[in-house]
């Protein structure tokens, strides 16, 4: 059951990362995401909006996969986000120990995504969890004292093309989504649990103990039953897994691009306007 993490920093403030991410596709650097339906918004009580798409992806598999799965051409994947205002007190910080002296931080603004693919689903499980948050937090002026300017700490890899990755300026205020509550860099983390299920499951599942505080464990189904079936789950666990990086690597050019093309159009309309 291989278990796929990967963090990194974002050079872009938080709000305009997450107006990347919600409009991330069309990508000419993913173009495996053929569809993207939204299936439901709203808004709960305490303000955070939750949004539920279809997401439609093609990709090229190895004919030994397509004869072994039966892949469809096009594979469905349900995701869920929510977009999580910052307005609730930090619960690691008791009220009563909270001074005069000292500042009672609130919890970050958050942008929290799951996913999970439908096609195929009785034979293998892709459960991914991504989260963006403002980076450093909390933030506060000492803290924004200290920090240098980030495009002298975040800046693209030598195989990248600066004409499909455009960075901000040098200074994050001038970014038109920058806020000076918020820090000009943005936090994404992600993890992914990918496993064969049903005749092919190579281990129980799901498996017990992803969660040590959950309170309820999940019930455990048995693995395959002849040696052949766990071998043939753990050889897709393991091309899954591979072809799950490559994408995860490809989405991270591919978000630089959306969030460096929301600045280009600015500053595009900016120059113009201004002359």
């Amino acid at each position: 059951m291989p278990l796929f993490t990967t963090a990194f920093p974002f050079s872009f403030p938080w709000p305009a990362q997450v107006y990347a991410v919600l409009n991330k596709y069309p990508n000419p650097l993913a173009p495996h995401v053929v569809s993207m339906d939204v299936l439901e918004r709203t808004i709960l009580p305490d303000g955070t909006i939750r949004s539920e798409r279809l997401i439609g992806v093609q990709q090229d598999s190895p004919r030994w996969v397509t004869r072994l799965l039966g892949t469809p051409d096009v594979t469905f994947v349900r995701e869920v986000s929510f977009v999580v205002p910052s307005c609730l007190p930090n619960p690691s910080q008791p009220a009563a120990s909270v001074t005069t002296s000292t500042t009672a931080h609130l919890e970050p603004p958050k942008l929290l995504m799951a996913s999970t693919n439908l096609t195929l689903s009785y034979l293998l499980q892709c459960r991914e969890s991504i989260s963006y948050l403002p980076h450093p937090w909390p933030y506060t002026p000492e803290t924004a004292s200290t920090l240098a300017p980030l495009a002298d700490q975040i800046s693209l890899r030598e195989d990248d093309e600066p004409a499909t990755s455009p960075l901000p300026s040098n200074s994050p205020k001038a970014h038109p989504l920058s806020h000076p509550t918020l820090p000009p860099s943005t936090l994404f983390s992600q993890s992914a649990l990918i496993y064969s299920t049903g005749m092919m499951a190579s281990n129980p599942y799901p498996p017990i103990g992803i969660s040590k505080h959950s309170p309820i464990p999940p019930l455990s189904q048995p693995r395959a039953g002849t040696a052949p079936q766990r071998a043939a789950g753990k050889r897709v666990e393991r091309w899954s897994t591979d072809r799950f990086e490559m994408n995860a690597e490809n989405g991270r050019r591919a978000m630089e691009y959306a969030a460096g093309r929301f600045w280009d159009e600015f500053m595009k309309d900016a120059s113009l306007n201004g002359a």
